[in-house]
């Protein structure tokens, strides 16, 4: 029969597998919300089971709203220093363009409805977002 030191674990050793443990919760639940972020569905897998109509379509999505993002930075730093930013506000409306066409030019080539439809909603939300600009 063991002695109750040999059953006894050293304190630091339960301490490391605790934290090892802490350390891989963390990195799967990060690794599940920048997919969550990037894709819209949680999965360990980057792109997890999409096809690359869904890719491409997540990529110009993206795409898109940095496009908006910039376009709103440009209009805020003209605003705080008076700086001339019209380049960067047409280089982002450039970009939105771009993707606009082609995501109508990815709607037609698919025959996806999952695809088409969210080609639709995102057309839709350059369409808003191009009201609002001017």
């Amino acid at each position: 029969m063991p002695t109750q030191a040999e059953c006894e674990q050293p304190a630091g050793e339960g301490a490391r597998v605790k934290n090892l443990i802490a350390i891989a919760v963390v990195v799967v639940v990060g690794l599940l919300a920048f997919n969550y972020f990037q894709t819209g569905e949680f999965s360990l897998k980057p792109g997890g089971g999409m096809s690359d109509e869904e890719r491409e379509l997540n990529r110009l999505k993206g795409e898109f709203r940095r496009a908006a993002q910039a376009y709103r930075q440009a209009g805020r730093a003209a605003g705080l220093s008076g700086l001339d930013t019209t380049s960067d506000a047409e280089a982002a409306i450039q970009t939105v363009a771009g993707v606009e066409r082609d995501v109508r030019a990815l709607k037609k080539r698919t025959n996806d409805p999952k695809v088409k439809e969210q080609a639709d909603q995102l057309l839709a939300e350059i369409k808003k977002y191009r009201e609002e600009v001017g």
